[in-house]
């Protein structure tokens, strides 16, 4: 009975160290964009009535989503137990092709997405350069943003073909 106060508070130690690894590990996206700011042009959030416009104006500009910028990823589950896997340069280049494909986005939302995975874009240098969070609700939400890809609603061909990619069981 001596030993149960001991054992607890060993089990707690554990916690707040495992805790404060994960909290200080994991992805900040606010901090990225704002790091990254300087790097993209503000994208306008496309409506139906202007999305022509805005996709042609990307492609004059060749904004794409981290095509061919990106060395490798990193995706974050936002669940326990927080695991983390690195993509190397071809399995990142297929997730970027999704992600650039405007016939994988449909009109529409979600509502308020939870946002359950997170995939971090490096360069050669490793420094981070994007992200997308991925919802398994099918939304996602990109830096930098393009407009195609609408509002982020993944279509269930694109929301399929990004799955199939990125599971790692």
């Amino acid at each position: 009975m001596k030993n149960v106060p001991k054992i607890f508070a060993s089990i707690l130690l554990l916690l707040i160290i495992w805790s404060t690894y994960v909290f200080l590990n994991f992805p900040n996206k606010e901090k990225i964009k704002a790091k990254l700011k300087d790097n993209y042009s503000e994208n306008v959030t496309p409506e139906k009535n202007n999305i022509e416009k805005l996709i042609k104006l990307d492609k004059d500009n060749k904004r794409t989503i981290l095509l061919g910028k990106a060395e490798s990823s990193k995706m974050y589950k936002s669940w326990f137990p927080f695991t983390t896997h690195k993509f190397g340069k071809n399995e990142t280049e297929k997730i970027l092709k999704i992600l650039n494909d405007g016939s994988n986005y449909i009109w529409g939302e979600i509502g308020t997405p939870y946002y359950d995975q997170i995939i971090v874009f490096f360069d050669k240098e490793e420094n981070e350069i994007g992200y997308v969070n991925i919802s398994l609700d099918g939304q996602i939400d990109v830096f930098p943003n393009i407009a195609l890809t609408k509002w982020g609603c993944l279509s269930d061909k694109g929301f399929r073909e990004l799955v199939t990619v990125i599971r790692i069981e």
